[in-house]
């Protein structure tokens, strides 16, 4: 199995959080990005402020990712070998069930997701 996050638009532009900046904690606004060098850096910043691991790619600016799979506020998807959605979450936050993934995945995979 493996696990990517799709960083898409921004759900909450200008936003602020605590990010690092040449090795201190600054407080940071989280515009709306219009290219995919400051939605890049918007992740890169998101990914280290929320201290993931998971893989992260970006949306482009067309937002085609997003609008293909309704992932704003935020969604989890399995997406089989062949392509195909095997699982669609539901909408977050209160569908955003990390738990009910799990679930999913030893129940038709025979393996824990890691």
């Amino acid at each position: 199995m493996e696990f990517v996050l799709v960083y898409i638009r921004e759900a909450h532009p200008d936003s602020v959080l605590v990010a690092l900046k040449d090795g201190k904690e600054v407080l940071t606004k989280i515009g709306q990005t219009e290219t995919v060098e400051k939605r890049a850096e918007h992740a890169e910043i998101c990914v280290a402020a929320l201290k993931l691991s998971v893989p992260t790619v970006i949306d482009g600016e067309d937002n085609k990712v997003n609008a293909a799979y309704a992932g704003w506020p935020d969604r989890m998807y399995v997406v089989g070998k062949n392509g195909l959605i095997a699982y669609k979450g539901r909408p977050g936050p209160s569908g955003f069930l990390p738990s009910e993934v799990e679930a999913w995945l030893k129940n038709n995979t025979g393996e824990p997701a890691k």
